[in-house]
């Protein structure tokens, strides 16, 4: 119950952040983001025992550069097919037994492919400098955060089928199936409030933010397993590091940017 209520509570706290810098100011909100992002990236480089900081460099240059509206949705089609790459490796590193050493360079790529877009594309969804979009941040995490929660919930009460067990042995399907019809149940009301899209629209972004959220957080456990770690870091109480409380988000971020923006890249 103690560790319920701490969890809860630093929960609390860094959804109040979130939010608050969402409706305060999106300068604001970019840089708490950018923050949050960077001590992920170095919670995943000790996971992974590298050190450079190109990749926090080049993440903020491509920020500074997407805030001050000197990148549109359009250029950021090599960005997104770089992380869908790196998610390609990771899928294939997740579902297989095969034990894969990590070298220099694949460990800068992944810090910058797989975590630093990631992490940018968070912030890319609250659009540039001249459209300014909260709504797209609010359902992003909101969907998220009620998988996880609900998820973690279901799991607890009711878990008795793990999902994965050689990965994360406590995650289990009845807690996926929770998290799952919670999700769709945010969006759809969700749509009510603001139903600039057909209720299908939302209910599909729930479906694929549901189950991606699920796949990060999976992968994540599967480099805590490479470290031999329970925590990617200790700073939020209840929850661990960062990168353990943003995992799921960077990884669904720029699948979310995508269903979004998908008439930008077909049309």
């Amino acid at each position: 119950m103690r560790e319920l209520f701490i969890r809860g509570i630093s929960g609390l706290f860094y959804v109040g952040l979130i939010l608050g810098s969402v409706y305060y100011d999106r300068l604001i909100f970019t840089l708490v983001i950018l923050i949050f992002s960077g001590l992920a990236m170095v919670e995943f480089q000790r996971l992974v025992d590298h050190k450079s900081y190109m990749p926090i460099a080049l993440v903020i240059l491509l920020v500074y550069n997407f805030y001050q509206s000197k990148i549109n949705t359009p250029d950021l089609f090599y960005p997104l097919l770089s992380v869908f790459m790196a998610h390609v490796f990771l899928l294939y590193w997740l579902y297989s037994n095969k034990v894969i050493a990590l070298g220099y360079l694949s460990r800068t790529l992944l810090t910058l492919f797989y975590i630093g877009l990631g992490c940018f594309f968070i912030i890319a969804l609250a659009g540039n400098a001249d459209q300014f979009q909260p709504k797209n941040i609010i359902l992003f995490f909101v969907l998220i955060w009620i998988n996880n929660t609900f998820a973690y919930l279901v799991g607890k009460k009711l878990g008795k089928n793990p999902l994965f067990s050689r990965v994360s042995p406590k995650k289990t399907w009845e807690g996926f199936v929770g998290g799952l019809i919670f999700t769709l149940i945010t969006a759809f009301v969700f749509q009510y409030f603001y139903a600039n899209q057909s209720t299908i629209h939302y209910l599909i972004i729930a479906l694929i933010t549901s189950v991606l959220a699920t796949l990060g957080d999976l992968i994540q456990s599967q480099f805590k397993r490479y470290a031999q770690v329970k925590d990617s870091g200790s700073l939020i109480p209840g929850h661990g590091g960062f990168f353990d409380r943003m995992d799921s988000a960077i990884f669904v971020a720029p699948w979310f940017y995508l269903l979004l923006n998908f008439k930008e890249y077909v049309s």
